[in-house]
């Protein structure tokens, strides 16, 4: 592609948010809005969008990653990216016990359900893909809307896996990981895993007297 217009590729992220923001604020047709559920239980659309812009602000402007937090930490020590899941924690704790939504536990949260294993392997398999991809979903967010490309595909393979999953009943809900969600989840993982083995960095070895 010539130099000269790789550049523009760059708006793209913008204007489809633009598109997808009008969109919402006129109900338009082709969206399908939930109209019970957790789907349903969201903020007004303008509140919605300023904390959004708010909390993408805080994290374009510290770099926060959630998978970079740790891999700073196992690499080098660093633990400044860490140290954000504990503001972000006590942030989210103090919000919910003021307005009075904080509930402990599993039961009774939208969406929960108490099969901890498959908790556990969902959330590792999106840790190792985010590991792979250079950033964990937010900060695939946040690069797009700089303008990267790349965190662009990413994204929006990140919306069509999420409608895929419950067009074909991958998806969790409060009644648990159904067989085939189980399945995809063990999948994922095994494919993950080969890309990242056969995609590896080949390191050479150290050789004495060098």
């Amino acid at each position: 592609m010539h130099t000269g217009s790789t550049k523009y590729w760059g708006y793209l992220p913008a204007l489809a948010a633009l598109f997808l923001l009008i969109s919402v604020i006129f109900t338009a047709p082709y969206l399908n809005f939930s109209l019970k559920g957790p789907g349903s239980m969201h903020a007004p659309v303008l509140i919605s969008l300023a904390a959004g812009l708010l909390a993408g602000g805080l994290a374009w402007r510290t770099r926060m990653c959630l998978s970079g937090g740790f891999r700073d930490f196992i690499l080098v020590r660093d633990t400044h990216m860490l140290s954000i899941y504990g503001i972000i924690f006590i942030s989210a704790l103090a919000a919910n016990l003021y307005f009075g939504f904080f509930k402990f536990g599993f039961d009774k949260q939208p969406l929960a359900h108490t099969m901890h294993l498959w908790n556990f392997l969902g959330l590792f398999l999106t840790g190792l893909a985010a590991t792979l991809a250079g950033g964990c979903p937010l900060r695939q967010l946040i690069l797009a809307g700089e303008g990267n490309t790349d965190a662009s595909f990413c994204v929006l393979g990140m919306l069509a896996g999420a409608g895929l999953a419950h067009q074909i009943n991958i998806a969790a809900s409060p009644a648990g990981v159904l067989i085939n969600g189980q399945a995809a989840v063990i999948a994922g993982i095994f494919i993950t895993g080969v890309i990242g083995y056969v995609f590896r960095e080949q390191v050479a070895p150290i050789t004495k007297g060098a």
